[in-house]
């Protein structure tokens, strides 16, 4: 049981964001290179080694599902995108081993006291102590599996890393500083606000003038052949039969409840606990008032009300209930748990101030009844007797699949076989739903070996590989659709940065750009007066290409801007600059943002040369195997680094 401060310091802010279970660095989410050690690890399964710890496929494939859904708001997650959220996902995952062994090296720690006060003043603290009042154990136990389907043990030694990791951050923040100027040059910047003229030249009207011939595109193909290669993956032909909980109709016997109850005692076990009411003051002589006044005959949650100065109690008359061994600091918790019920206690000093303590009721550590626990024990045992069930036939029907066939076991069992034609490995299969786990041990079977147990995400299943196809480049018939969209695509383009750019050299050489642009056929529009934050039909997001306009005077016309499917020519007409009467209301805001932004520059290049000093070293190692089917065809691509 976590060892709970009642009181700890709100003063203290990470700045880091922390989501616990899959433990994502606010600061280090996305970061720009993928990691590819110089070192290599062989082992199924696992991904990658960092220093004694290792991140596993499975881990990988987790997060990246957790991400994708984040993304995409719940709804299932496109496959051929999925190879990139698995990619984002290791890295984040191999940073995570990286800052552990960094913070290893350097000596440093969280003790259980800071693990406690994480967790009562942390993000999670209102579910764990809502009104500064601890849930209980059980209920504790119950929000950790449901939210991060982890017991305490695991999740308390996951807080802990992320703290550690807070330290190390911290440490590495700790110089950033936001002179003054910076901040006035931020306000200035984002405030300042421009009004101009735009051409627009839109590739998809020159899509439309592009002709094209077979020979042409006969010879693009040829020409560009090497990126086609492999583009229809490995496929493979499989029968298999799913057997998920549902298999297994198991019944739960009162013995089965005795002898799991005798088994979990340790966890129905009620603590030692206390109803205990408390009056904190500032002084010895306010605490000596206050007790003298409850010997006369005052009400003590009257005098709670009216003088503690706890906001967690003094509203509940100073009560806190089922309060355990150790969950308050030293010296109140020694004389809550001496007191009788009703006893008042002489004036107890903590650095909190000085409290008055009372014992409304004081009950002894006892284990529940089994009638007690009997509801949330039957869905526990239910689920292991299922397990168990689904355990032993996975094992009769693959048994019995190697010596009759698949079709002669199932059928045995009253089971469905499920026939696929030629599948990729990013295939989403009937009963399977999608599962690249899964799908990576379909395709490390052999062809036409015997029928295998597999593990799926509720259960088993047995399966055999019929046949399997290699990857292999299309033809040009089989391809044509796509070639002649790419051919289309790189000729508009082309076509749209020559006009773009004639229509910018024609405006500068008049003067002009509304003439030019009617020679050329291009629409002329006027934006509002519009900051660096905004976006402006046909041009886009102003702090990307169109942010020329910030640094233009009025009358001058900018060079070609590309602009998505779209080509731009920008006429400025007017400027607008902030008034620095408004700088004082927003200095704060400004400083924390550009504090935040330096903060997590400077994070991003530890995380960088850290994993380039452990690769060096050797104490990062990729298994290529496991990269190359967790990724496909994006593991080692460009901007990435390339994978050994």
């Amino acid at each position: 049981m976590i060892r709970f401060l009642q009181h700890p310091s709100t003063g203290r802010k990470a700045g880091l964001s922390i989501i616990l279970g899959v433990l994502i660095l606010g600061m280090v989410v996305y970061l720009g290179q993928a990691f590819t050690g110089s070192g290599n690890v062989n082992t199924s399964g696992v991904y990658a080694t960092v220093g004694d710890e290792t991140v596993t496929s499975s881990e990988v494939s987790k997060m990246a599902q957790q991400m994708g859904r984040q993304q995409f708001q719940g709804r299932a997650v496109p496959e051929f995108i999925l190879p990139y959220f698995q990619q984002r996902a290791a890295e984040q995952l191999v940073t995570q081993k990286a800052l552990n062994v960094e913070a290893e090296r350097l000596g440093l720690s969280v003790s259980d006291a800071e693990l406690a006060q994480e967790l009562h003043s942390g993000d999670w603290g209102k579910q764990i102590f809502p009104n500064g009042q601890f849930i209980g154990q059980d209920k504790y136990t119950e929000l950790v599996a449901t939210n991060f389907d982890l017991d305490i043990p695991t999740f308390e030694k996951l807080v802990k890393q992320s703290l550690l990791q807070r330290k190390l951050l911290g440490s590495v923040q700790g110089s950033v500083l936001v002179p003054a100027n910076e901040v006035e040059k931020e306000f200035a910047r984002q405030n300042e606000k421009v009004k101009f003229e735009y051409a627009v030249i839109s590739a998809t009207d020159l899509m439309k003038k592009v002709s094209v011939t077979d020979a042409e595109l006969r010879a693009f193909y040829d020409k560009n052949k090497a990126q086609w290669k492999d583009a229809i993956p490995e496929q493979r032909r499989v029968k298999y039969v799913v057997l998920d909980p549902s298999a297994a109709q198991v019944q739960v016997s009162d013995d089965d409840l005795k002898r799991a109850y005798n088994q979990r005692q340790d966890q129905f076990k009620t603590p030692e606990q206390v109803d205990v009411r408390h009056i904190l003051v500032k002084t010895k002589e306010q605490a000596l008032d206050i007790k003298k006044q409850l010997q006369a005959g005052a009400k003590f949650d009257d005098l709670a009300k009216k003088y503690s100065e706890d906001p967690g109690s003094k509203d509940k008359g100073g009560l806190y209930q089922n309060v355990v061994r150790n969950q308050m600091v030293p010296a109140f918790d020694q004389v809550a748990f001496s007191l009788k019920p009703g006893e008042i206690s002489d004036p107890v000093q903590t650095s909190f101030g000085f409290h008055i303590i009372k014992v409304d009721a004081h009950r002894q550590a006892q284990v529940k009844p089994l009638e007690k626990v009997r509801g949330e024990l039957e869905p526990i045992v239910r689920a292991e007797k299922a397990g168990n069930s689904l355990q032993t036939l996975a094992n009769t029907l693959t048994t019995e699949a190697k010596t009759q066939g698949l079709e002669a076991a199932a059928a045995k069992h009253n089971l469905k076989v499920v026939n696929t034609e030629y599948v990729a490995q990013t295939a989403q299969l009937p009963g399977v739903g999608q599962s690249p786990e899964f799908m990576g041990q379909i395709f490390a079977l052999k062809a036409n070996s015997t029928p295998e147990q597999l593990r799926t995400q509720q259960g088993f299943a047995v399966a055999q590989v019929l046949d399997s196809k290699a990857a292999r480049t299309p033809s040009f018939e089989e391809y044509r659709a796509q070639v002649e969209q790419q051919f289309r695509n790189e000729r508009a383009t082309q076509m749209l940065s020559n006009r773009t750019q004639e229509l910018a050299d024609r405006a500068k050489s008049m003067h002009d750009l509304k003439r030019a642009a009617k020679e050329l056929g291009a629409p002329v529009k006027t934006s509002d007066f519009v900051n660096e934050s905004a976006n402006v039909p046909d041009v886009g997001a102003m702090s990307g290409a169109a942010q020329v306009a910030f640094a233009m005077q009025p009358g001058q016309i900018s060079d070609a801007i590309s602009s998505g499917r779209n080509g731009v020519v920008l006429q400025l007409l007017d400027k607008q600059q902030p008034s620095m009467t408004e700088l004082e209301s927003k200095r704060e805001e400004i400083r924390e943002g550009l504090l935040q932004r330096k903060r997590n520059e400077v994070v991003q290049i530890f995380a960088d040369q850290l994993r380039a000093k452990l690769q060096k070293e050797g104490k990062i190692k990729i298994n290529q195997e496991e990269q190359k089917r967790l990724f496909g065809k994006t593991a080692g691509a460009p901007g990435s680094g390339p994978a050994e």
